[in-house]
């Protein structure tokens, strides 16, 4: 078998929507009408800006002027030769078909797809000729086949988006525009001589050194007889065995000496080792499949929670045997338009994922199935990745979609359950447990905020009012996630987990924080719990979580990046660009309205676009600091945290921690310190403000400590010392104090000195009132050079950053020419007298006098 790539240019062109069966269609003329070029894999879109026909829809409202593309049908024309290959046995396989299409090969009608997340093949023996080949693919009117255009400008199709198998983010939601993507989004190919191939692959690890490997192949290989080699190597270990059969299924068994087992980021190395099967007939390969696998077990533990923190079960990722306090983010695609993504962006973003000392990220059910890249370097990097199948917030009409959810979900579970970073499936995003009792009952919401003692519910969309798009959710939802997806994930899944939904609580509410996986924030509390007391953000963590699978929290992105991509007349102040931009968030308001509402209680008035900045970042970071620190203090209760969310698909400012621009945000700086291997932490619950300490190695360490409180100007209020050992993954409060025995005058800070094994670790400060209204001194603050080197490509400087009086929120800005310049840390509290090194790096040599410091009394860029 051989593969001939069809991955190029192509041709586009459009044209009304047109009914009726696929003979009755009128398809267009290559030599007739206006056609574009286009690239395969790419986008409809993509391709309109670049030719012009399309404003930028990246900048201010431009993208109402592009809402007219979902109501023409678009074609895709490629003419090639087949030389040497016609009349043999060939198929056409194409990956990623994002949109409802018809197929045509040389006038001969091939069939459609109607699934954007699984392959399609289609048998083109007959039809191929040597020369001049026409093969025409029609993307079908997105309004057409959703009953009309938008509802919405903002919210698009609303539920109807769920009779579509595409990627759901794309239709609208309260980050992303409703530009729907369009186009052959994966790769399109020639298969030829396919007859004796693979149909399948399962490579099965154990702790225990022992891989299995499963194959399952074709009916014409299995007809004539065949034999299988497989090789597995690394680690001093080289494994090859071989095995004949005339069956459609085969296995083998093979045992690794000294096995060297895969480890989440942190907690060892992510030892991977390769394989090669080959498939031969008649003594000649006809296939074969490479790849690395890791050895590793995935379970998940729930135990009751300890008796101070009430009822409720904790939840836990078990990997090899050791539970795994899971940090991490949700994942959302890279771009509007999936197929554009370029492999340098899985790159960027992957590796700033493992520097901020993260261990898992979810793959988020509005999304895509992530390319093949993806997957690989969370291999590499041990990041594991929570998988949602791709269902989100609304219901699924079962019996429209039945055989397209059980052909996706074969497709993906075959395909991504080798790779060593899938160690959970979900079934959907914010959807099971809007079904389990009627509609009414969940209705009750004021009520239920009674009872349950939270509104933070997110248990999903109901589907529309009208006859035509309605789904019955108590019929539907059942079917898809408890017995479809559930039953697929432990039939082909290997082992992994499934968990029916983020969240899932064992309560009649799916979003409760004693049991499963939660959907809870501080910044959720503010808004609908703190009777508008936004600045009491942190009674938020009285609760314990046993698992948070997604915290909301939103910051803007800087001042430049604001300028970036809106007007200058509507830099400020917020306006109806805004709330289009921006968008709309819970409860219907405006992003902007929630951040002026809840930094505006917390640091002050804002009235100007810098201090929306300012006070929005700050906000952001301050609490995303403390959801993790939260988390890892409820331990043994409460087994991880995922912020919402990691990274941007376009130029807007609400809840990622780094921009579309690929800019840290100061929140991505305080999840990184939040989440390092050993974190000294302060915290108040029930009146008592607790010192503790947080490691997540697998070492027992000896650590000193030094505490108290301090003022601006570096005077000692107090202080105490101790040492004490902190066993690995354990958590100790090595002392308590109630609240209002600490006279704390307004300025004064709580700190921790943490020593682990000789090393000094980076000062934690907390302020127990807040920072409103807070006279901070002026910094005199220096930057010195340490030292600078050319190494693996890059430009390595590391500098100290020293301060004579307390510095709030200090930043290293650089004024130079020189790009893609990231810095190990920024954004941070200084306390008078301290200092604090930074790791710079770039592509090219920095000049240190072009360092700049920013900070509180600053303007922000």
């Amino acid at each position: 078998m051989r593969k001939i790539s069809l991955n190029g240019i192509w041709q586009l062109t459009c044209m009304e929507p047109q009914e009726g069966p696929p003979e009755s269609i009128i398809k267009p003329c290559l030599d007739d009408g206006e056609w574009l070029d286009i690239c395969v894999p790419g986008d409809v879109n993509d391709t309109l800006l670049k030719y012009g026909k399309i404003p930028n829809p990246h900048y201010d409202t431009n993208a109402r002027e592009c809402y007219w593309i979902t109501s023409k049908e678009w074609w895709y024309a490629l003419k090639f030769d087949a030389i040497g290959i016609a009349g043999r046995t060939v198929e056409l396989c194409m990956l990623n078909v994002d949109g409802n299409t018809d197929i045509w090969m040389n006038d001969v009608y091939l069939g459609e797809t109607k699934n954007a997340f699984r392959l399609f093949r289609f048998n083109i023996k007959k039809y191929l000729k040597e020369n001049d080949n026409v093969l025409l693919i029609r993307f079908k009117s997105i309004d057409q086949l959703l009953g009309g255009p938008r509802i919405h400008e903002l919210a698009g199709w609303k539920g109807r988006r769920a009779f579509l198998r595409k990627p759901q983010f794309s239709f609208g939601w309260d980050w992303a525009l409703p530009l729907p993507s369009i186009g052959l989004a994966g790769d399109v190919w020639l298969e030829i001589d396919y007859e004796y191939r693979f149909t399948d692959i399962s490579v099965q690890p154990f702790v225990s050194g022992r891989v299995d490997f499963s194959f399952e192949v074709t009916d014409a290989a299995k007809q004539k007889g065949y034999e299988i080699t497989v090789r597995l190597w690394g680690y001093e270990n080289d494994i090859r065995k071989v095995i004949n059969r005339n069956t459609y299924k085969s296995y083998i068994s093979l045992q690794i000496e000294d096995p060297k087992l895969w480890f989440p980021n942190g907690y060892g190395e992510q030892h991977l080792y390769n394989y090669r099967v080959e498939l031969a007939v008649d003594g000649r390969v006809e296939d074969f499949y490479e790849g690395r696998v890791g050895l590793r077990e995935s379970q998940i533990l729930e135990e009751p929670f300890t008796e101070d923190a009430g009822p409720g079960y904790s939840f836990w990722i078990k990997i090899n045997n050791i539970p795994i306090f899971c940090k991490g983010a949700n994942w959302i695609p890279l771009e509007l338009w999936p197929g554009t993504v370029k492999p340098e962006q899985y790159e960027f973003y992957l590796r700033k994922a493992k520097e901020a000392n993260f261990n898992m990220l979810r793959v988020w059910g509005g999304g895509i199935y992530e390319s093949q890249l993806f997957y690989d370097l969370c291999d590499e990097l041990g990041i594991m990745v929570w998988q949602d199948f791709m269902f989100a917030s609304t219901g699924y009409p079962v019996d429209k979609l039945r055989d397209e959810i059980i052909a996706e979900a074969d497709f993906q579970i075959r395909r991504l359950r080798n790779h060593s970073c899938i160690v959970l499936w979900c079934g959907c995003n914010e959807d099971v447990y809007s079904w389990t009792y009627s509609p009414s009952y969940y209705n009750q919401s004021h009520a239920i905020s009674k009872q349950t003692q939270t509104k933070q519910q997110d248990t999903g969309v109901y589907s529309e009012e009208e006859e035509a798009w309605k789904v019955n959710r108590q019929k539907d939802d059942p079917q898809i996630y408890t017995m479809i997806l559930r039953g697929m994930v432990s039939k082909l899944g290997l082992g992994v987990p499934y968990v029916e939904s983020s969240p899932q609580s064992r309560d009649d509410f799916g979003n409760m924080p004693n049991s499963g996986n939660s959907h809870i924030s501080c910044w959720k509390y503010a808004l609908f719990e703190s009777n508008g007391k936004y600045e009491t953000f942190r009674k938020h963590f009285e609760k314990v979580c046993s698992f948070n699978s997604e915290f909301c929290i939103q910051g803007p992105c800087s001042v430049k990046t604001i300028k970036r991509f809106m007007r200058p007349e509507n830099h400020w102040p917020p306006n109806d660009a805004w709330i289009y931009h921006i968008q709309r968030g819970h409860a219907n308001l405006p992003h902007y309205e929630q951040t002026m509402r809840i930094a505006g209680a917390i640091f002050g008035e804002i009235d100007t676009l810098e201090k929306y900045v300012k006070y929005g970042q700050a906000t952001h970071a301050e609490m995303m600091r403390s959801e993790f620190e939260s988390a890892r203090r409820d331990y043994p209760n409460n087994g991880g945290t995922m912020v919402w969310m990691y990274n941007d698909c376009w130029p807007t400012a609400n809840w990622s921690i780094i921009d579309y621009y690929r800019n840290p945000k100061p929140a991505y700086y305080a999840a990184k310190r939040a989440c390092a291997p050993w974190l000294p932490i302060i915290f108040e619950r029930r009146g008592n403000v607790e010192f503790l300490f947080s490691n997540h190695t697998l070492e027992d360490v000896e650590v000193e400590f030094i505490y108290g409180q301090e003022s601006l100007q570096g005077r000692k209020i107090w202080s105490h010392s101790c040492k004490h050992e902190i066993k690995a993954g354990r958590v100790l409060i090595f002392d308590r104090y109630q609240r209002s025995n600490l006279n704390i005058a307004r300025g004064d800070f709580l700190f921790i000195d943490a020593t682990v094994n000789g090393q000094k670790l980076p000062r934690v400060i907390y302020f127990t009132d807040g920072w409103k209204d807070i006279e901070w001194p002026e910094p005199i603050v220096e930057i010195e050079l340490i030292d600078q080197e050319f190494s693996d490509g890059k430009w390595k400087t590391r500098i100290k950053v020293k301060t004579d009086v307390f510095v709030r929120m200090c930043h290293v800005i650089y004024k130079g020419e020189v790009e893609d310049i990231f810095f190990s840390d920024n954004y941070f509290d200084l306390s008078a007298g301290d200092e604090h090194e930074i790791y710079i790096s770039s592509s090219g040599k920095i000049d240190l006098s072009n360092l700049k410091i920013g900070h509180w009394l600053t303007e922000w860029e």
